[in-house]
């Protein structure tokens, strides 16, 4: 019997040969039940890996990434899941930086009454870490992105230049061997400053993001970089070999699963 993994592999590989697939036809392909094929309707879609359609799914067009907007709409369990991992690692009197990232949005709701500092660039964190006194939060400014959601200016890099972080979260949109990428150009620049000026960089990363070629151009950082990985399911080891021996890598599902 295939795994999910091997399922979402095989449905993606139609999907890029057909554009759409229905759930009775995902039955059919993988030997399913209908309960099991909507699941892997669910989480491609919870994932950002495809469109929900009428009975089934369609391909997301090749070579891009959903903005914002359009993901914040999408309730991922499983984004939540790697962002409650993530809280385990953010403890008290730490100078941390979050990213723009639907991940880390989620995140912020379990970091209320964290006695420590955060900075970010991102109006959702702001907004979802103002429902209590703490943490504490500079919120860097300049020009507002509306489709992702997140502030830039060249005087950020001259601010984050004065800070020193202890931990830096970093989602993505894109990992492969020449490092980790995102979408905009003016948001790897403020990542890469932050990532060169960290203690301990966390990288939160789906494993579909280490097999798509997305259109995400601009790198913020080495894989080696990352001191921590946290991602949903088992990574393959060719994926592994990306980062440094010693990085600790987290993969919600598959512990999920041990226990």
């Amino acid at each position: 019997m295939q795994s999910q993994i091997e399922r979402l592999d095989l449905i993606r590989q139609k999907l890029d040969e057909r554009k759409t697939i229905s759930t009775r036809e995902i039955m059919k392909l993988c030997h399913v039940s209908f309960d099991t094929a909507r699941r892997d309707v669910i989480k491609l879609t919870s994932t950002g890996q495809a469109i929900r359609i009428h009975g089934g799914l369609m391909k997301i067009k090749q070579g891009t990434v959903p903005d914002y907007n359009s993901r914040a709409h999408v309730l991922s369990p499983i984004k939540n899941k790697i962002a409650k991992m993530t809280a385990k690692y953010l403890t008290a009197n730490q100078l941390i930086y979050l990213n723009a990232s639907t991940t880390i949005s989620q995140l912020c709701r379990y970091l209320t009454g964290l006695n420590a500092t955060i900075m970010t660039n991102s109006i959702d964190n702001a907004g979802a870490l103002m429902m209590d006194n703490l943490p504490n939060v500079i919120l860097l400014g300049g020009y507002l992105n509306k489709e992702n959601h997140y502030t830039s200016s060249l005087n950020n890099l001259k601010e984050i230049d004065q800070y020193e972080f202890d931990v830096a979260v970093i989602g993505t949109s894109s990992v492969n061997k020449n490092g980790v990428f995102v979408v905009n150009h003016s948001d790897a620049q403020i990542e890469r400053e932050v990532v060169n000026r960290t203690k301990t960089v966390i990288l939160l990363a789906e494993e579909y993001k280490f097999k798509e070629d997305r259109s995400s151009p601009y790198k913020v950082m080495d894989c080696k970089q990352a001191d921590i990985l946290i991602t949903d399911n088992k990574l393959a080891p060719q994926y592994r070999k990306y980062f440094k021996k010693n990085i600790k890598i987290r993969e919600v599902l598959a512990e999920e699963s041990k226990n």
